[in-house]
């Protein structure tokens, strides 16, 4: 499996590389070249002998790869990177946030059912193995509420909230589901590690605050109790989800519906716009 990693300035990239290179449950994978604007992390996968080659554009490997890893850390790059490989077919991994525009994740979505890409991704914190436990107990009584928490970098180069965001949003979703009716959102300043959020399932709330301490928490509440779990760690996600995307490939069956792709750039963008305009908004007026 010839794969080319499209955005070398994350921690993925890196990851990703090593853990193909030096991990044999990747032993069928290769990676024939990287493209990033940071030379710098050019260099370091360079001379780690981790890939052979920088490519001078992101579409230089077409024709020539089997997949693409899409790691670049703004979101807008993932469909402008992405877009003309899916449209060949070739299966990709588009790290997280998926996109930011959500006319931009329906589209590579849409590409991909033409072509038969098969496509994966997100934040890895799905993976997280604090969370089984939760989403077990989640399961077994009538839910009455729930909390999550995780840090947020809203001053960066990145698009702002939308860059480091959805790690919360795919925690509580693996939890307790898709079916987000409805947000509000509060951020007194966007210059500032700070956003509340209030998530209406219709039956219950789920309360989420993005702060800047680095960990990632949540509780199930049900009538028969509550289960909290707590991280820092974020173990071997990086793993798993390389793992996703192998066997999504090697299996030809793509891992979660293309809506659970795109449901967290809807959701991502009602809570932008809920704290601009400091108003409940409707999770179905972005599908």
């Amino acid at each position: 499996m010839k794969l080319a990693i499209l955005g070398t300035e994350n921690s993925h990239a890196f990851a990703f590389a090593k853990f193909i290179n030096t991990d044999p449950d990747f032993s069928d994978m290769e990676i024939v070249g990287v493209y990033g604007y940071d030379d710098a992390a050019n260099e370091r996968l360079l001379r780690c002998g981790y890939v052979p080659y920088a490519a001078k554009h992101p579409h230089e490997f077409l024709g020539k790869v089997d997949g693409v890893l899409v790691t670049a850390r703004h979101g807008d790059h993932h469909y402008e990177y992405a877009l003309p490989y899916v449209e060949q077919g070739v299966n990709a991994f588009i790290d997280k946030p998926f996109t930011v525009k959500v006319d931009y994740a329906k589209a590579l979505l849409n590409a991909a059912e033409k072509s038969g890409a098969l496509l994966c991704g997100g934040s890895c914190l799905k993976f997280l193995r604090e969370l089984k436990p939760v989403k077990e107990f989640a399961a077994q009584g009538k839910l009455v509420g729930g909390y999550v928490g995780a840090p947020i970098n809203m001053v960066n180069d990145y698009a702002g909230f939308f860059f480091y965001s959805q790690h919360l949003l795919e925690m509580m979703l693996t939890v307790f589901g898709m079916d987000v009716k409805a947000v509000t959102a509060v951020c007194p300043d966007e210059s500032k590690n700070r956003v509340s959020v209030i998530f209406n399932y219709g039956e219950y709330d789920v309360v989420a605050q993005y702060t800047s301490s680095y960990g990632y928490t949540i509780t199930a509440y049900s009538d028969k109790g509550c289960q909290s779990a707590y991280t820092h760690d974020l173990g071997d996600c990086f793993k798993q989800e390389l793992l996703e995307y192998k066997n999504m490939v090697t299996s030809g069956v793509r891992p979660h519906a293309y809506g659970d792709l795109l449901k967290p750039v809807l959701i991502l963008n009602a809570i932008h716009d809920s704290y601009l305009t400091r108003k409940t908004v409707q999770v179905s007026d972005y599908e």
